[in-house]
């Protein structure tokens, strides 16, 4: 892992829904980021929870994608962070993770996450998926 914090966006149009997505693993990262430009979405990638908050303060995404386990804090620990700031408490998030387990979704439910959406989500789904919660949050 590097040290450097990894805050790469993509270069599209700026009325394109931009999507903050954070994810420990690089592979889950760069597929996402190389992928959904293509439907129609900008990106920003980081891979650790400090990263997730600081972007979303900066950058102000239409939508954040998280896993649940990054490094620094994990993934309720920044929803809960996002929730709290005023600058970022309306902007959906969707927690993307492997673990399955009944609590998961719970919490994801009590946090106020906007989905909960069960890994492995190919790119298409992901796009389909983020194109109709912002479409029902407009």
């Amino acid at each position: 892992m590097s040290s450097t914090p990894d805050t790469r966006r993509s270069q599209l149009p700026r009325d394109l829904p931009l999507v903050l997505i954070a994810d420990g693993h690089d592979d889950t990262r760069e597929l996402y980021e190389f992928a959904l430009p293509s439907y129609g979405f900008r990106t920003i990638v980081v891979e650790d929870g400090t990263q997730v908050v600081e972007r979303a303060s900066e950058s102000k995404p239409d939508i954040i994608v998280t896993e649940i386990y990054l490094p620094q804090h994990d993934g309720w620990s920044v929803v809960e962070q996002l929730k709290r700031d005023a600058r970022t408490r309306d902007i959906p998030v969707v927690v993307l993770t492997g673990y399955t387990a009944a609590s998961v979704r719970e919490r994801a439910s009590s946090e106020g996450c906007a989905a909960l959406l069960m890994k492995p989500y190919l790119p298409e789904e992901l796009a389909r998926a983020l194109r109709e919660l912002l479409n029902g949050a407009a």
